[in-house]
């Protein structure tokens, strides 16, 4: 700054209008000769009220005095002192002021504080506001707070699904996923109901509400359950308990479509607000999760997002933990059914003996109350024994107890339905086909549930009639029986094990604290009637392998998601020689700003594992797509991840593209897959030839050439120091992109030839102009004709038009 006397102030006043602090130039003894208009917009003042003015008179020490002997409220020496700056409307705001002199003596005064000064000599004081950086100190903390909530929610997210792979012990895995969420979402608890016969039952809650009211089997037709069924999309609810404001009874609002609905006291939850998420495998619902807060709020859209994504994982997880316990309870009924067949193998000369062993068995297993079903010759009519004490008149005979059919159940929404009530295992059993016997269903619903309950008796469960065998003592009608010998009517008492051998009429039944008679123990109910009928019939658990396959085989098709600007045609084919779940998987992602994220691979391997897999690559590379991560670093990340599980020894092959509509270009990256084709429509000039690409769809004659993506990496979940490339291309209207795995071009045929590249380019040269639509089936049908549909591999075919 060194300068003239008489041009020092004009420069002064140029260089401080540069800084964005508020500078001001004084006199020693105070009076402003030049003010910055930082300073004018921080202080309010006017220029011509500023200069002249005394920076005394503008600034005060913190205690609001002035400096003392009227010297300047601040050091010199540049050095910071907090201060009160006095505004024009007459308040203060804290302020850091920094002061040091200018003028041809600067140099001196720095060293010598003493010497004199002239009267040209002035003080450059820099000023910031205390105010703006304490505000801007927040802004930061509140940006890092959201930063960290954002991190942890998705730290929470990864360690829900990494808690969830190979796990082999549902309750132990539920009651993990739950308390991560709630730890993630800062939630107040979670909960997780199961779809069963009749309702919601209760399978696991959070840590936090051991001590809380959770209903424990909730009823279609009535509660939040089924609502979420019915609307089949995740819900942000709000709920009021009876009795608080003015509601008469419960209600529940659903926050985003503005709904009202009631709430009965017996389904309320613990919350005052909640997310619940439907919880689907294919078509079937599996369940609701619910996670919520105990104070009325907005839960937030990310948070939705967040549940969505971890159910869409869970639900593969569940199948499979599902069909490994019920398996193992297949296994424990198996065992018992085995237990049985020795009974009546031993007492085959002794039947009724045999079959008060078998009630025996099947109350232990199953835990339920046995109530037989006897002929009353003083009253003239069935009634039922239970406990031994109450003894309740039969409305009808037995035929009013075998005709009593189950009622239907609401409604929660097309083509919804219970999956445990289809799900069969090895001890499925016909029960038409019996030669005498009848078994029964009893539901809460049915007829005989609700007359049951009417009576305050358990009223879900099964009735088993085995029949009358003329060839059998004791065992013909039972009014024929008391005109012969009255004393063979006396009631049948809970304890008396010889007379309970002659009945030959039983209810097992449940109360409403214990869970319905699943299908499993109905088949195992059947199964014994059978045994005790026709004495043995082995088992086939391969036949239970294969169901449950088939049951995972059509429920894990993959789907492509609608994006406008695209037309899509996917297909899916499960290798014939082989009825097992394979680990091809696709899927197609919309994002924001015409954007969207194709997914196609290959796990290795087969069955439920490979399926399992297959879900859990899907959903990272789903989760990575959101994050708007590129194709090679999706996939990088997931081969970090591959890696980081020690025990899984699986790899992967795909192909992802990132497409940017807008500018019809995408990324992408093939990572040991083979080579997706790029099909080019071009217009075809008078010669014959094609015509270079000018961005828009070619009208009138075309041609169809194909450019192979060949830009190639390694596979996924191989070696951790993979290096992944990344290809790109450009696209038109009318441009198709097809993909597939590698069991398309593998198939051969009766003399071991591959189909091959070659033949598959052929065919959508062929086909390709007959449009996207059915161009998959067309390939399949071609595959089908060359191998003559001996198929060794699944085979997965994705078509893509850019519109």
């Amino acid at each position: 700054m060194a300068s003239d006397a008489h041009d020092e102030l004009p420069k002064i006043s140029q260089l401080v209008e540069l800084t964005s602090d508020a500078v001001v130039v004084c006199g020693h003894d105070g009076t402003i000769a030049h003010a910055n208009s930082r300073f004018l917009e921080l202080s309010g003042k006017t220029r011509s009220d500023a200069v002249g003015a005394d920076i005394k008179d503008l600034l005060f020490s913190d205690a609001f005095e002035r400096a003392v002997n009227h010297g300047l409220p601040f050091p010199i020496n540049g050095d910071p002192v907090a201060l009160k700056l006095k505004l024009a409307d007459g308040s203060f705001v804290p302020v850091e002021a920094r002061a040091i002199p200018i003028g041809h003596r600067t140099v001196e005064l720095r060293k010598k504080f003493s010497l004199s000064l002239k009267a040209r000599d002035r003080v450059l004081v820099v000023i910031r506001s205390l105010a703006e950086q304490y505000a801007r100190d927040r802004q930061m903390r509140r940006v890092l707070s959201e930063l960290q909530a954002a991190n942890k929610r998705l730290s929470g997210t990864l360690a829900v699904i990494m808690a969830t792979v190979g796990a082999d012990n549902l309750p132990e895995m539920l009651d993990s996923v739950l308390n991560k969420l709630v730890d993630a979402l800062d939630a107040d608890g979670s909960t997780m109901y199961f779809a069963e016969n009749g309702g919601f039952k209760l399978r696991a809650i959070s840590r936090s509400l051991e001590r809380s009211f959770v209903p424990e089997f909730i009823p279609y037709g009535a509660g939040i359950p089924t609502y979420v069924l019915r609307e089949a999309r995740a819900c942000r609810i709000s709920v009021v308990p009876a009795g608080e404001g003015t509601a008469s009874s419960g209600v529940f609002y659903d926050l985003d479509r503005r709904r009202t609905r009631p709430l009965r006291v017996q389904d309320a939850p613990s919350f005052k607000t909640l997310i619940a998420v439907p919880v689907f495998f294919g078509q079937q619902v599996m369940g609701v999760m619910e996670l919520g807060w105990k104070r009325p709020c907005m839960p937030r859209a990310y948070d939705v997002s967040v549940l969505e994504v971890i159910c869409d994982y869970l639900s593969i997880e569940l199948v499979s933990l599902i069909a490994s316990m019920r398996s193992r309870r297949a296994a424990e009924l198996t065992r018992s059914l085995n237990t049985v067949r020795d009974t009546i193998f031993s007492l085959e000369d002794d039947r009724n003996s045999a079959w008060a062993e078998v009630v025996a068995e099947v109350k232990r297993v199953l835990s339920c109350h046995i109530c037989p079903v006897v002929f009353d010759a003083g009253r003239g009519c069935y009634v039922l024994d239970y406990e031994g004490g109450s003894q309740v008149a039969l409305p009808g005979g037995i035929e009013w107890l075998t005709s009593s059919t189950t009622a239907p159940a609401a409604q929660v929404a097309p083509g919804v339905a219970d999956y445990f009530a289809h799900e069969r295992t090895g001890l499925t059993a016909d029960g038409d086909d019996f030669d005498n016997a009848r078994v029964t269903r009893i539901d809460r619903l049915s007829r005989a549930g609700e007359w049951l309950l009417a009576h305050d008796l358990p009223n879900q469960g099964v009735f088993v009639e085995l029949g009358l065998h003329a060839d059998e003592e004791g065992t013909q009608d039972p009014r024929a029986a008391f005109a012969a010998n009255p004393a063979a009517g006396a009631l049948i008492t809970h304890g008396d094990a010889e007379r309970l051998a002659q009945c030959r009429s039983v209810l097992f039944l449940r109360d409403n604290t214990q869970e319905p008679i699943d299908d499993v123990e109905y088949d195992y109910v059947v199964r014994i009637t059978r045994e005790y009928e026709m004495l043995f019939r082995r088992v086939e658990q391969k036949e239970a392998d294969r169901r449950i396959a088939q049951t995972l085989q059509s429920g894990m098709q993959s789907s492509l998601g609608r994006v406008p600007g695209i037309t899509s045609d996917a297909l899916y084919s499960s290798a014939t020689r082989q009825a097992l779940v394979g680990g091809d998987f696709y899927t197609l992602i919309r994002l924001p700003d015409d954007r969207a994220v194709m997914i196609l691979g290959d796990v290795s391997g087969k069955g439920v594992e490979a399926a399992s897999m297959s879900a859990l690559v899907k959903t990272a590379l789903s989760a990575y797509a959101w994050e708007g991560a590129s194709p090679v670093h999706m996939v990088r990340s997931l081969n970090s991840m591959l890696m980081s599980f020690s025990r899984v020894e699986t790899f992967a092959t795909m192909f992802v593209a990132k497409i940017d509509l807008r500018r019809r270009s995408a990324l992408y990256c093939s990572a040991g897959h083979p080579p997706s084709m790029l099909l080019r429509r071009r217009a075809l000039a008078s010669s014959g030839a094609a015509v270079p690409d000018d961005g828009e769809e070619p009208a009138g004659p075309q041609t169809t050439e194909i450019e192979l993506l060949s830009r190639q990496s390694g596979v996924v979940g191989a070696f951790e120091g993979m290096a992944f490339n990344s290809g790109s291309f450009t696209f038109a209207p009318g441009d198709m992109l097809f993909m597939y795995t590698d069991g398309a071009i593998e198939g051969r045929n009766a003399a071991g030839e591959f189909f091959g590249e070659q033949r598959l380019r052929d065919v959508l040269l062929a086909r390709a102009g007959e449009g996207v639509e059915g161009l998959c089936q067309k390939v399949l049908d071609e595959l089908d004709a060359f191998t003559d549909s001996a198929l060794e591999d699944d085979i997965a075919l994705v078509a893509l038009r850019f519109d």
